[in-house]
């Protein structure tokens, strides 16, 4: 073998074996959804507040084994990541009763499109402080066939044992830019109509597949 082939050969060894350390360094682990997660809707109305409550998240993440074990070490900027939530218009209810559920889903085309969903596009690390790590998330959100790019802070609350985590996050839609008309009950004769702004907030917990 020639001096030239086996510089090339060592190279080549040499990236591989970078590529290799690289993918070590940022295994990805899948948790997935567990009990006790919830998904609350906030809103207003002519008459009074609102909200609408989910018990149920489902879907998975997947993040850098170290950034979860020693979220410390790692510095501030994009993460690797992917991952995807949803929730059953079903499984929401409003705290206006059963009548207002109905309601709900049928402004929400509930059975052309029963699940409200988010894909993550992208994760960005913003800081660590104590039990609190805080990124921006970014990604797209279906609500009733219409899908929307969106924006917003989540925390990832550290555990003790590695295997569990929980997440959390606030941000705020307009009804309209999903083409949703703001439930009017017909029953109200036009006297009860709810905002177009609503508050989503949530509570994820998730565990090691």
């Amino acid at each position: 073998m020639n001096t030239n082939r086996l510089s090339q050969l060592l190279r080549v060894s040499a990236a591989l074996l970078c590529l290799a350390g690289a993918a070590s360094a940022q295994t990805l682990v899948r948790y997935e959804s567990q009990p006790g997660s919830k998904m609350r809707i906030d809103g207003t109305s002519t008459i009074h507040d609102w909200h609408s409550e989910s018990q149920l998240i489902g879907g998975f993440i997947e993040l850098d084994a170290a950034l979860v074990e020693a979220p410390d070490k790692a510095k501030p900027g994009k993460v690797v990541a992917k991952g995807e939530t949803f929730v059953a218009v079903r499984s929401l209810k409003c705290s206006s009763g059963k009548a207002m559920d109905a309601v709900m889903q049928e402004a929400m085309k509930e059975k052309e499109n029963p699940r409200i969903v988010f894909k993550l596009v992208e994760l960005t690390l913003k800081d660590v402080k104590g039990t609190s790590v805080n990124f921006e998330a970014k990604g797209t959100l279906t609500v009733s066939g219409v899908t929307k790019e969106i924006t917003f802070p989540v925390t990832m609350l550290r555990r003790v044992d590695p295997s569990h985590a929980s997440f959390s996050g606030t941000t705020s839609v307009k009804m309209t830019d999903f083409k949703i008309t703001p439930p009017a009950p017909t029953a109200a004769i036009g006297l009860i109509k709810t905002g177009d702004d609503v508050k989503l907030t949530f509570e994820w917990a998730v565990a090691k597949k």
